[in-house]
């Protein structure tokens, strides 16, 4: 079910599931969902949903709002989804737990008005797939990788170096290989636009982990709005900003993760680069599993 949660302000930790098509935010208590922030107008946005997708409309507030640290103009519809962040006055609020836009588009019609609850917990799209001619050229790049003969650790190298020409604001990058019930990481293939000629490998591990214990991917447009405890200490040295990581699953198994991040700044990834992610993990899964396989034949 999607929801809306608070992520700063003074209703901060408070979240709100939308069971409707359209919603009315402000200081008003007219409001479906009313914040007293002094830096809110009495009706300050409405959040809306239009064929399984989401849009935020600023009504003509006196501060404006912002989607993703971005102000918008008013009076028109900007499309949000899963992990963006809207910003009014001194609170910000994060859309999450977003399904896929066939239920969406059912729950609107079974739901004609909007009702908000404050319970629900994270959930992260499924399926989806990236449809722009830029990330089709990749996918079709590293499906034909596929058909080469070379080892897995050069299909993984090659696979980062592709990630690394379509989407110019990844800084650094690892696909991390796990194994067993518990789901050690045995392997990580790693690469940083900064550092290309050290072999040293930096990613979040508390941000890995999680993606491999749940098997569901993790968004972060701005870590500094990311709860206390939700980040390992490394995350606060190496100043990373963002990040995107994508569990590798195939007939249910966790083969490992692809993992992203930014240093240059929030809001670096786009909703598109996580569908981009979830669509190379199948093929990149099973070129893991064939290459299991055959070390297994030669044991």
């Amino acid at each position: 079910m999607p929801k809306l949660s608070v992520i700063k302000g003074p209703i901060k930790g408070q979240t709100f599931n939308f069971v409707g098509d359209t919603v009315f935010i402000g200081r008003s208590s007219r409001n479906d969902i009313q914040i007293n922030d002094s830096g809110i107008s009495r009706k300050q946005v409405k959040i809306f949903l239009i064929g399984g997708k989401f849009f935020v409309e600023d009504l003509k507030s006196t501060n404006g709002t912002l989607i993703n640290g971005k102000m918008i103009a008013p009076g028109e519809g900007f499309e949000v989804g899963e992990g963006d962040t809207i910003s009014m006055g001194g609170t910000v609020l994060k859309l999450c737990e977003v399904p896929r836009a066939k239920t969406l588009a059912a729950m609107a019609l079974e739901n004609k008005q909007p009702r908000f609850s404050s319970k629900g917990k994270d959930r992260l799209p499924k399926d989806r797939r990236s449809k722009s001619p830029r990330n089709l050229e990749l996918i079709y790049r590293i499906t034909e990788l596929l058909r080469q003969s070379i080892t897995i650790n050069e299909f993984l190298e090659k696979v980062l170096g592709y990630l690394f020409e379509t989407l110019p604001r990844i800084d650094r990058a690892a696909i991390l290989l796990c194994e067993g019930e518990k789901r050690q990481i045995k392997e990580v293939i790693a690469k940083s636009r900064q550092d290309q000629d050290t072999k040293t490998i930096h990613y979040n591990r508390a941000v890995v982990e999680r993606v491999i214990r749940n098997g569901k991917a993790v968004r972060m447009s701005n870590t500094l709005y990311e709860p206390e405890g939700a980040l390992s200490g490394d995350m606060a040295t190496s100043k990373i900003r963002c990040v995107l990581c994508v569990p590798m699953i195939v007939k249910s198994q966790i083969y490992g993760t692809i993992y992203v991040d930014s240093l240059r700044g929030p809001y670096g990834f786009r909703r598109d680069d996580l569908l981009l992610l979830n669509s190379l993990t199948g093929s990149v899964a099973v070129a893991i599993e064939n290459a299991q396989l055959k070390e297994i034949g030669r044991d």
